[in-house]
């Protein structure tokens, strides 16, 4: 078995935070890009149904996937060609239960992470950054768009916060803009 399938197949039998549903097939969309951006949580109407992040069942871009789309096509790039996968791999319906959730399925994160070429973490908002940075955050927003560093088996990972990319986040598009700069010159 390969180590995706059997890191997905840890994944799913995983309970810590109880039977809470999990994407079955898999959890991490694979790119070419020397980053991997880092979501919340799985969507029940994703990658669930569609078996592609941020397509809903229709095949087409859901709401956040068409705001990160245009962040990505302004440094030349499309959804299509980044990696991506969840902190949490629980589909989380209460929404007080994703920080807990996030710390409990960083170890799978992790190994995600190890497997991939990418030495660049872009996570999406709060929980994310929270779970990878290993602290409490008061304001997100004097953490997003700056570079922190962390160790992952005995590797330097870059890690650098964005606005979660949603259209109802007012800094969802613009304030992320300049970030995205940055991450094209990394």
């Amino acid at each position: 078995m390969d180590k995706n399938k059997y890191l997905q197949s840890e994944i799913n039998k995983c309970s810590i935070c109880g039977n809470l549903p999990k994407l079955k097939e898999k959890s991490i969309q694979i790119g070419k890009t020397s980053f991997i951006v880092i979501g919340e949580s799985p969507a029940k109407d994703g990658w669930i149904v569609s078996k592609r992040a941020f397509y809903n069942k229709d095949n087409k871009l859901q709401a956040s996937g068409r705001v990160l789309e245009k962040l990505l096509n302004n440094i030349g790039l499309s959804i299509n060609d980044i990696y991506f996968t969840e902190c949490c791999k629980c589909i989380i319906e209460n929404r007080q239960q994703l920080e807990k959730c996030s710390k409990n399925c960083l170890p799978f994160l992790f190994k995600q992470i190890e497997n991939l070429p990418c030495r660049i973490l872009v996570p999406m908002g709060l929980a994310p950054t929270q779970a990878l940075l290993g602290i409490k955050i008061k304001r997100y927003a004097d953490f997003v768009g700056k570079i922190f560093e962390i160790k992952i088996s005995n590797k330097i990972y870059k890690v650098l916060p964005i606005y979660h990319p949603s259209p109802l986040n007012p800094k969802g598009y613009k304030d992320n803009i300049p970030i995205f700069d940055v991450l094209k010159n990394m």
